[in-house]
């Protein structure tokens, strides 16, 4: 909400403020009203000044131009081309010297003009700003002082404040509202400058009749008739209020209404009453499927739970939210019906949120006005009708008031509140405290009787009143107090200490963490995941968005979303993790009496896409199975795992490739999968780069974790290495003979991996027959204690190659 120095200053002492704004808008952020900005408008006019042409001359090379001699109160005399007419010498003017910049972004410099030297410009009110058209530059009165700068002269040197008003402070949606907070954080006096006006002896009542049927959500309506009104443009200084917060002047009626709702934050609204149907007002409940046209031209259709100001015939206005064309003023309009009511939030808010139309008086009538300042706008709004149109107010008005908003009435026990905050408030300043902001308080001692104002909607409890008395002291005020320790410290969830060790694991494994929304889109799960996926999803009863209408089941279409989006910006290769959970529904027929009807998983999700980051030969290569492998491979070893096995699927999952994908084994339990990702399923993401991706479930990967790394001490002995080739079926795995070996050759044996495999397919080669495949392994035997002999090592290598040989029915090459 943007707000004006000058205008605030008509409320209350704001000389402190005025040369550092700034100090101002600490105060109020300080006290709970965040300063989002600051603006001087003087700013915008710098280097404009205040002229008297002493000469007017014709221009030597141009017919159609001027060159004048003017007088700007620097004591010199500026030479300035102009090609204007209608000034002359001895007038005064508008002078932009060099290094002004006028509106549009226009920046004057000295320059040349037909051959001769122009310093400065002579504005136009279109070259200022202040019109949109003009004839000829702008002259001013006699009475204009030289050299006083524009923006002093024409009263735009003011300061504006954009104050971030949070919905619990609508009292401070308002310049009297505001200044009535920056007394009351300042300690300085505050008045609102509603002056007399005369009457006339026309009655309110007698013409025109006020029936209000919807008390419950119309709590008081007032409304006062103003006779003979002359509708035209606004005064000089109601333009200049308006326009410096932003808001546009239409004329001099509706101008007050904008100018009082501005200035009490109460919003108001004029009807002409010439085109009130039997000079009737009724406030009532709409009626389904009734019209009406807004000020805005636009047609609502009103569904009869709108609450709605009407005439004998058909709605008028939507209360608190916009008025009706039919009843607006303009310029032929005589006679208005001023109106100025108290309409509870709810009934406004949803109004304007079912037909989309948002304005300043919703804005403030959703949040609350103050109940008892409805006859205080009604009378200021008459009293500058009265001043700046010429018009006659009625003698009388309506206030139907059948309720009385309810004020909250609070014991406040002292040593409860000074237990809360932290510090000691005794009942003297308290009381002191309070009243400053408006508060009615009785009593003596620890216990004080306090009656909010009406305005403050948001003091209701006892805690409340405690906040306000610190937010007015300082929260600076508070002393350091360091916290009584009397239990230990609780330690971290163990499953949180895992979850960001493995993360710190794979950071320094070089691959990147992604951070995705648990949610995700039905239709793009079901196609990634395949039919063959078991979990039931939890599906969302009120997404946040259609495209994110269920929760995940499986980290890895997210991850595949992150390649996609990718590879189709430019970044063609990466790898990237997830630690974070996946949902499954509850198998149980009374989900609704279920505190947490799903179930929720910790998952690790994992990709690799493009190619790898090259080698020091700058070769690429593309991600592989194998690559992923080894990055799994390496941090389960880092985590002390000690069987880790690779086995393929009985039933491939269908995004991943039949032939290049895996299931993993973690001493002997299945925690995930591992694969590249299925073509068919790469086409449709329309990923033209390998991409290899692996999910693994960190419940079922952290149980026995964490394990303690032990040193072992440099081997004094050495060790030996032997080859052997098998022979081996298609269908026989790598990681089956390897585990075979492992068991057969006993302790000795300290490593043992595959580094050869080539196969000769279904019809063979001149090496191999067919459908048989050849796997290399190095086997390394090594003993702590003492150095081996060949004989040893040749009879364990010999019966561990006859032990697997029998076992898996291989033979050796």
């Amino acid at each position: 909400m943007k707000l004006s120095l000058k205008w605030l200053g008509t409320y209350t002492n704001v000389t402190p403020f005025l040369k550092d704004p700034q100090k101002l808008s600490d105060l109020l952020t300080n006290g709970g009203l965040e300063v989002e900005g600051i603006s001087d408008q003087s700013k915008d006019f710098n280097h404009v000044v205040i002229g008297k042409i002493l000469e007017k001359n014709k221009h030597p090379n141009a017919d159609n131009l001027t060159l004048c001699l003017v007088d700007v109160g620097d004591g010199t005399s500026r030479r300035i081309v102009c090609g204007a007419k209608n000034h002359n010498a001895g007038d005064k003017v508008v002078v932009a010297l060099p290094g002004a910049i006028l509106p549009g972004n226009f920046e004057i410099k000295l320059s040349k003009i037909r051959g001769e030297e122009s310093q400065g410009m002579l504005c136009s009110d279109k070259e200022l700003g202040l019109s949109s058209e003009s004839q000829g530059i702008k002259i001013l009165p006699d009475d204009a002082t030289i050299g006083m700068p524009f923006a002093k002269y024409f009263k735009l040197d003011d300061v504006i404040l954009d104050v971030k008003v949070t919905p619990n402070r609508s009292d401070c949606l308002s310049h009297f509202g505001l200044a009535r907070e920056i007394a009351g954080l300042t300690g300085d006096r505050f008045e609102f400058p509603l002056s007399p006006f005369t009457e006339g002896r026309e009655s309110t009542r007698k013409l025109i009749k006020l029936n209000v049927e919807d008390s419950e959500r119309c709590l008081r309506y007032a409304g006062r008739v103003v006779l003979n009104v002359r509708v035209g443009p606004s005064p000089l200084w109601l333009k200049q209020r308006l326009e410096a917060i932003g808001l546009r002047s239409i004329n001099n009626v509706v101008d007050i209404t904008n100018f009082v709702m501005m200035e009490v934050g109460q919003p108001l609204h004029a009807f002409d009453t010439s085109k009130i149907n039997s000079a009737q007002i009724i406030v009532r409940k709409a009626k389904e499927g009734e019209k009406l046209l807004t000020l805005m031209d636009q047609e609502l259709i009103l569904d009869g739970s709108e609450l709605v100001i009407a005439d004998q015939k058909k709605p008028i206005a939507l209360a608190g939210v916009m008025g009706g064309k039919e009843t607006g003023v303009n310029e032929h309009t005589r006679d208005i019906f001023v109106e100025s009511a108290y309409f509870i939030p709810s009934a406004v808010r949803r109004a304007s949120r079912r037909h989309g139309l948002e304005s300043d008086s919703s804005y403030r009538f959703s949040r609350g006005v103050d109940p008892d300042a409805i006859n205080l706008a009604l009378n200021r709004a008459c009293q500058l009708l009265a001043e700046n149109s010429g018009g006659t107010v009625c003698t009388d008005s309506y206030d139907i008031y059948p309720r009385p908003v309810a004020k909250p009435r609070m014991e406040l026990d002292l040593s409860f509140i000074s237990s809360r905050l932290g510090m000691t408030i005794d009942g003297i300043e308290a009381k002191r405290l309070l009243e400053r902001v408006g508060c009615d308080v009785s009593g003596s001692g620890q216990k004080l009787m306090v009656n909010p104002p009406a305005y403050r909607a948001d003091l209701r409890i006892p805690e409340d009143l405690g906040e306000e008395m610190l937010r007015l002291k300082g929260f600076s005020s508070i002393p350091e107090t360091l916290p009584q320790t009397l239990v230990a410290p609780t330690r971290d969830d163990l499953n949180f200490t895992l979850e960001n060790r493995l993360g710190q694991t794979l950071r320094d494994l070089g691959i990147d963490q992604a951070v995705n929304l648990s949610f995700i889109n039905s239709t793009f799960q079901e196609e990634f995941l395949g039919s063959d996926f078991k979990k039931q999803i939890v599906t969302l009863e009120n997404p946040i968005n259609l495209e994110l209408n269920v929760m995940r089941a499986s980290l890895l279409p997210s991850l595949a979303k992150n390649a996609s989006y990718n590879s189709r910006h430019g970044q063609v290769q990466g790898s990237l993790f997830e630690i974070a959970p996946v949902f499954e529904v509850k198998e149980t027929k009374d989900l609704k009496n279920e505190t947490r009807p799903f179930y929720e998983e910790t998952h690790l999700g994992l990709i690799q896409f493009g190619n790898a980051p090259e080698n020091w030969l700058k070769i690429p290569s593309p991600q592989t199975f194998f690559r992923l492998k080894g990055v799994i491979e390496e941090f389960l070893r880092a985590w002390q795992y000690k069987s880790i096995r690779f086995e393929k699927f009985e039933t491939t999952p269908s995004y991943l490739h039949p032939g290049q994908s895996a299931e993993i084994f973690v001493e002997g339990k299945s925690i995930g999968v591992i694969g590249v990702m299925h073509p068919g399923l790469q086409e449709k993401l329309e990923l033209k780069i390998p991409v290899v991706l692996s999910e693994l479930n960190l419940k079922t990967l952290f149980i026995g974790q964490p394990r303690m790394a032990r040193a072992k001490p440099l081997p004094k002995f050495p060790s030996i290495d032997r080859d052997v080739a098998f022979l081996a079926p298609l269908e026989v795995s790598s990681g089956a003979i390897k585990e075979a070996l492992t068991k057969a050759a006993g302790q000795l044996l300290v490593s043992c991996f595959p580094f050869d495999v080539f196969d000769g397919g279904s019809s063979g080669t001149s090496r191999l027959p067919p459908n048989k495949k050849s796997i290399a392994f190095r086997l390394t035997y090594q003993d702590q204690n003492r150095t081996l002999s060949d004989e040893e090592i040749n009879a364990t290598h010999s019966k561990a190659i006859e032990a697997v040989s029998t076992k898996l029915n291989l033979s050796t090459r």
